[in-house]
């Protein structure tokens, strides 16, 4: 079944669930801290170039152990703190430019929440992300631009577009969707976005038809060879 959209609106609300998940679990972690309304940004990002594009909001907050609480005991309270949330839970460290860092992940019902931890420097950075989800559904085709029985005198369909004007191969939208369901620059038009043969025309002048193209047509077709063939 098709995915049905999802409003800005719907987008925002999942947006205020993660920015009150992420509060919860800092409330635990560093009690201290206070998670801020600007760590969620006005507005979200593109999670996935598919067709259609998914969006996800995605917020993080940097602040500094408490007083007298050591990286480990913050580990181990992100730990709880998931577990008690509901969360599946992953850890592991990470070899940074500067400090090596341990991250606490938490994921659930789509929602993901970092804690990450430098014990070398005592910050702490909480990143979530919501799940991502489209905003629209998937583009239609669009109306070609010629028809056989609108082709001017002297003319045909175009031989690779059929008269439809736009590129075959991405439709006349500059990209096409990969194995994996992402976006990739169309490698037939180069994001030009018309047929590369008839330029957007929909239909090619029988007069300067190559051979090769004349051979698309079997009606263009000389009548006596044609009886020579038969």
């Amino acid at each position: 079944m098709p995915e049905v959209p999802t409003t800005d609106v719907e987008l925002r609300r999942l947006g205020r669930i993660l920015l009150a998940q992420v509060r919860i679990i800092a409330a635990q972690v560093t009690p201290a801290a206070v998670i801020p309304e600007s760590a969620l940004p006005d507005a979200p990002e593109v999670a996935e170039w598919t067709e259609p594009l998914r969006y996800r909001y995605a917020l993080r907050a940097q602040i500094g152990l408490d007083a007298g609480v050591s990286a480990d005991e913050a580990i181990r309270r992100a730990v709880e703190a998931f577990i008690t949330g509901g969360f599946d839970i992953l850890q592991e460290r990470r070899a940074g430019t500067v400090a090596v860092r341990v991250v606490v992940t938490g994921s659930r019902a789509g929602f993901r929440i970092d804690v990450r931890v430098w014990p070398a420097t005592g910050d702490v950075v909480y990143v979530g992300v919501t799940p991502a989800v489209a905003l629209r559904a998937p583009r239609a085709r669009p109306d070609p631009f010629g028809a056989a029985e609108t082709v001017e005198p002297g003319h045909v369909l175009c031989y690779e577009c059929d008269g439809l004007g736009w590129c075959p191969a991405c439709s006349g939208f500059s990209w096409v969707v990969d194995d994996a369901g992402l976006r990739q620059s169309c490698p037939e038009c180069r994001e030009q976005r018309f047929c590369p043969i008839c330029r957007g025309a929909g239909q090619l002048q029988i007069a300067r038809l190559r051979p090769p193209e004349r051979a698309f047509y079997p009606e263009l077709a000389d009548p006596l060879k044609r009886e020579d063939e038969s």
